[in-house]
């Protein structure tokens, strides 16, 4: 399964373990890659290759399985880089391709600017898989006699058992980077498939919102359908597959509904700045008051959890938020005042105004619901947390009206 997905604005999605660099695209490892690599040598070594050939040692079975596992992950690199490098001729930036338990996802730096661009960066990977299984097959091909190919093809339990473990590794990747290629070209976002249907309606409608929401609803419809065969097969079939197939159900559904509300909150939030957001209705305190009217006159009574600290001079000095006096005992409470445990404005993790609305994003999610302050020079002209986006994005997004 691979995936490729739009950089989060001014945030990098680095993950894992830098492995190399490729024409200028950092490849990545993420960690649970070794639990899948593991689980692909286990099958091969200890079930499908020991079956195939039973005349074969441990040593051999186990050797050959470990080969066929490295070139699949090296299948899989030349997969996303095919994206990549599609990608580069249409003026997008590829950092980097992680490849992670379910396959490899190759970071974009932007959206493709059109439908063309949207389908060629699309059917670049399935193509790549579709090649790597022919050349696999011709080179299994050529590793076997003319006879025991025939051999192969009317009996192939008895022709994979003449098989030389080179040959054996071949047939196994052609099969699997064939079957990769036809999962990824279902047309459920974000799948290959999912973004070359994308690119079609996007290409007949010409809105790519609509094109995206219709490819995400393929996507999730079709892995509850992988999750319900799942579950057939693990409760009728008694088969331990269903397992894995429910998983990535599952992750697909999930992933195309994520999928879709990042373009979604991307697109919405593309031309705005944070004081087309913020929240400019707040209340100040004076840094000469004490934590105990602090707790007792103003956190009382308001909603508000985070307040600017002014001086005498109507200065800005820093902010002074909930969890701040939360943090303190009743005594503390009492001798200390309001400028004692603010947050100076120059250590502050803030925004500015004319920061774009896409990129404070991404610093308001790792803050989850709790506020931050907008800054405009060195006063604090606003408020803004995460539910103040969602609740902008709920109020004008059109496209619920045009189901």
């Amino acid at each position: 399964m691979t995936e490729q997905s739009k950089k989060e604005p001014g945030r990098s999605r680095e993950s894992g373990f830098r492995l190399v660099t490729l024409f200028g695209i950092e490849i990545r490892l993420d960690f649970s890659v070794t639990f899948i690599f593991a689980l692909i040598v286990y099958s091969l070594g200890s079930g499908l290759f020991p079956d195939w050939h039973p005349d074969w040692s441990p040593l051999t079975s186990w050797s050959t399985a470990l080969l066929a596992g490295l070139l699949f992950f090296a299948s899989l690199l030349a997969h996303e880089l095919s994206h990549s490098l599609v990608a580069r001729r249409y003026g997008i930036q590829v950092p980097r391709i992680t490849l992670f338990l379910f396959g490899g996802m190759a970071e974009i730096e932007s959206e493709a600017e059109t439908p063309s661009a949207e389908f060629s960066i699309a059917i670049a990977g399935p193509i790549m898989s579709l090649a790597l299984s022919f050349i696999f097959s011709l080179l299994a091909a050529s590793l076997v006699g003319g006879a025991q190919l025939e051999s192969l093809l009317e009996d192939p339990d008895a022709g994979a058992a003449a098989l030389t473990p080179l040959a054996s590794a071949c047939v196994w990747l052609s099969s699997v980077n064939l079957m990769l290629a036809i999962f990824n070209m279902i047309p459920g976002f974000p799948l290959d498939g999912g973004r070359v249907f994308r690119a079609l309606v996007w290409r007949f409608t010409g809105d790519r919102l609509r094109a995206t929401r219709y490819a995400a609803e393929t996507g999730k419809w079709f892995g509850w359908l992988l999750m319900a065969f799942g579950l057939w097969n693990l409760l009728v079939l008694k088969s331990s597959g269903g397992l894995w197939l429910i998983l990535i159900g599952w992750f697909l559904s999930h992933l195309a509904v994520a999928s879709y509300s990042q373009t979604l909150t991307t697109g919405l939030l593309q031309p705005l700045k944070v004081s087309d957001l913020m929240r400019t209705h707040f209340e100040r305190v004076a840094a000469a008051t004490s934590l105990e009217d602090f707790a007792e006159n103003w956190l009382l009574r308001s909603n508000q959890v985070l307040w600017p600290v002014y001086d005498q001079t109507g200065k800005t000095l820093g902010v002074i938020s909930l969890a701040d006096v939360i943090a303190l005992d009743r005594a503390a409470r009492s001798r200390l005042g309001v400028v004692d445990v603010m947050t100076p404005l120059e250590q502050l993790r803030a925004l500015r105004s004319d920061d774009a609305a896409v990129d404070a994003s991404v610093l308001l999610a790792e803050a989850g619901d709790q506020p931050l302050a907008v800054l405009q020079g060195e006063d604090v002209v606003g408020l803004i947390r995460g539910s103040d986006v969602l609740r902008w994005i709920m109020l004008h997004d059109e496209s619920r009206s045009r189901h």
